[in-house]
């Protein structure tokens, strides 16, 4: 078996993005070796005719269904998050930095349980402000939601295209009522 298909192989079963440090590691080869693998692969993904692609993120790549393809099999994908859980994830990703008392004021008391499981997947950043928390997302939240970066002001235009696009309400709109349906 190839270098390529054992690169190809990884970015496929990792389900998230590799450094090509770490993928260098994986074959025991240069950087500059691997580089130049994954620049070939990028360059074949993209006149393939296949449902996958190939991508960079701030330095790391991924293997993940191309968009136009990802809503129909969105299904038999794994949830790793329930819904309120999501939503209050969002809610951090849009208002970025805000504070945990101001997401719990949106979200409501379970939103302290929802806080606490980012941030130990790492998805959220607390940092102490005050009696409260101060909130922002991470790299790794960027990573995992296939954002090309972890810029708030970028991930928040992000939200608002895709809310635009199913015509979802702004999160500025979201007020205190809409816990109470979570």
């Amino acid at each position: 078996m190839s270098d390529k298909e054992v690169l190809e192989a990884a970015l496929f079963a990792a389900g998230q993005p590799l450094s090509v440090k770490e993928l260098a590691e994986l074959l025991g080869k240069p950087v500059e070796h691997v580089a130049d693998i994954l620049n070939s692969l990028l360059e074949e993904y993209k006149t393939r005719d296949t449902s996958l692609e190939l991508t960079g993120i701030d330095g790391k790549y991924v293997m993940q269904v191309k968009p136009r393809y990802a809503e129909l099999v969105r299904d038999m994908a794994p949830r790793e998050f329930g819904a309120p859980v999501l939503r209050t994830l969002s809610v951090i990703a849009y208002r970025q930095p805000i504070t945990q008392a101001g997401v719990v004021e949106i979200r409501g008391n379970k939103a302290y349980s929802h806080i606490a499981e980012m941030v130990e997947r790492g998805l959220v950043k607390a940092t102490k402000h005050g009696r409260t928390k101060m909130l922002t997302t991470t790299r790794a939240f960027a990573e995992y939601f296939r954002l090309e970066t972890s810029d708030p002001g970028a991930i928040k235009k992000t939200i608002e295209k895709l809310a635009d696009a199913q015509k979802l309400m702004p999160l500025d709109d979201v007020d205190e009522t809409a816990s109470a349906q979570d």
